[in-house]
């Protein structure tokens, strides 16, 4: 009885350093479940070696109760033989089995009270055992999902989102650079386009007062 009320007092401090475990600990988590299964394996030897016990004190009970009967045909017969000095030995003997029994029955009785009481701890045990694997199970899922959640987070977090921000900003300010010296470059050239023109005009304008000159003195000869 002792050794699994120890048992229990020990799961029920492992199930509180349990619940208050930071959350993401898997390697505690592990270790305490892992313990918690071990202390559960020797409870179980515990309440089996109880009950082994208890089947032990009800055979020899089920004996001495036999054991009392056959003494007790034996002083029967005894007496039927008229041999009085075998009736006296039967009786004292058949009264010592019975004794016997009775004490084994008030065994078995203190014995059936402890099994139960051990079998109750060894209920609760397991449910404490139960409830921290399935809560183990729980916290372990959460503490993936929670990875899972800051992985995302970190990918779309502000700071890519700055430098995404940034490489597009210069790239603007790039294409502004590029885009005026576009416009500077079109200024010359339409600049350069029209003096041309110009020249080419004047060069045009020339040859035809030269033309009209040659008309007119042309008419004067004739």
């Amino acid at each position: 009885m002792k050794g699994i009320k120890k048992i229990s007092e020990q799961a029920r401090e492992s199930l509180t350093q349990f619940l208050e475990v930071v959350e993401g600990n898997e390697s505690f988590l592990n270790g305490a479940i892992l313990d918690m299964k071990k202390r559960l394996t020797e409870a179980k030897e515990l309440v089996a070696t109880a009950i082994a016990e208890e089947q032990r004190l009800k055979r020899a009970y089920q004996e001495a109760v036999d054991a009392a009967k056959v003494w007790e045909n034996k002083a029967d017969t005894a007496e039927q033989e008229g041999n009085q000095v075998r009736v006296s030995e039967a009786r004292q003997r058949t009264q010592h089995y019975m004794a016997r029994a009775d004490d084994y029955k008030h065994q078995i009785d203190a014995q059936a009270a402890v099994v139960a009481r051990l079998k109750s701890a060894l209920h609760e045990f397991y449910q404490q055992f139960r409830d921290a694997a399935e809560q183990a199970e729980e916290l372990h899922q959460r503490q993936k999902q929670a990875e899972t959640r800051t992985e995302l987070y970190r990918v779309l977090s502000d700071e890519v989102a700055n430098g995404v921000s940034e490489v597009l900003e210069r790239t603007e300010q790039k294409l502004k650079t590029t885009e005026a010296k576009a416009e500077i470059l079109e200024g010359k050239s339409r600049q350069t386009t029209t003096r041309t023109e110009m020249t080419e005009g004047s060069l045009d304008l020339d040859q035809a007062l030269a033309e009209l000159k040659d008309d007119v003195l042309g008419s004067g000869r004739r």
